[in-house]
């Protein structure tokens, strides 16, 4: 099982709403698409993209796509990936403080905010509750928040067999990248590493676990760090997908569109990966 004291939760794919319902060919070509529900704020409605090593992508849209539900909202933001998720693993706590002290000798000005109680109710009427923890000092998306279960992980993730098979046949994300105007590289380069416990002398990037490990070895997903192309402003996040080795070639990126954004996704071939060795 993984060691990192930090894993990849989830990543947040704002969509329009028509798209939550009636998802357009791109998403339903290349993905099988889980149950959500909405959000205990009644702003908010989500499904999901589920993955076999624990993660998911989650696809949400402000319900009607009303401007005033969007107002002020956390992801009041042009459609895309607007935000990602880390998580602790089951057997260890969540050191908040620990975490803020790191952080302050970072230099980095970047910090975290206390616990906010988060839920939603699902389509067979099972209440899911959880925790989240955001950060101060960075724009959303730049680094990530943190979401923590209070009702069982498995309620708020329900990872089967038949729920984690795409038509892509992606297994995980093996990176998600943010993207920032480059005399932010710095200052988010070493929010990262004392968020991640990772080196930013790491080409790859900075390393973290994930929820459900291949039995017998640890497979680790990264947060990337690039300065955007010239002429790019604030942030962007791209996700990396994983393939399974004996997938051939890998996958082109996704190049469509979620309203006027491309949402790029990209897909590459890893270590082969057997459902059958998994425990939620």
């Amino acid at each position: 099982m993984s060691t990192h004291t930090t894993q990849l939760d989830h990543v947040i794919l704002l969509v329009p709403y028509k798209d939550l319902h009636t998802p357009p060919p791109w998403i339903t070509s290349n993905f099988t698409l889980s149950p959500g529900g909405i959000h205990a704020d009644a702003k908010t409605e989500n499904r999901l993209i589920l993955f076999a090593d624990g993660t998911y992508l989650e696809l949400i849209a402000f319900i009607d796509d009303d401007p005033a539900k969007r107002k002020g909202h956390w992801w009041d933001k042009p459609f895309g990936i607007v935000d990602f998720a880390l998580t602790t693993p089951k057997d260890r706590t969540f050191d908040l403080a620990g975490l803020r002290e790191r952080l302050k000798h970072s230099g980095s000005g970047v910090g975290y905010a206390e616990p906010v109680a988060g839920g939603r109710r699902r389509e067979d009427g099972l209440e899911v509750q959880w925790e989240v923890t955001f950060p101060v000092g960075a724009e959303r998306g730049e680094v990530p928040f943190w979401c923590h279960d209070v009702t069982a992980r498995e309620r708020r993730v329900a990872i089967t067999e038949g729920s984690t098979k795409h038509p892509c046949r992606a297994v995980g994300m093996s990176r998600v990248t943010v993207e920032v105007d480059p005399g932010s590289v710095e200052r988010v380069g070493s929010a990262l590493a004392a968020i991640t416990g990772g080196s930013r002398r790491d080409p790859d990037g900075y390393a973290v676990g994930n929820p459900i490990s291949a039995e017998g070895q640890s497979v680790d997903s990264w947060v990337g760090l690039r300065p955007l192309d010239q002429g790019g402003v604030g942030h962007r996040l791209r996700v990396t997908l994983r393939l399974p080795r004996e997938a051939k070639g890998g996958h082109d990126a996704i190049k469509e569109h979620v309203g006027d954004v491309p949402a790029k996704v990209r897909a590459e071939t890893s270590t082969p990966w057997s459902l059958g060795e998994y425990a939620a």
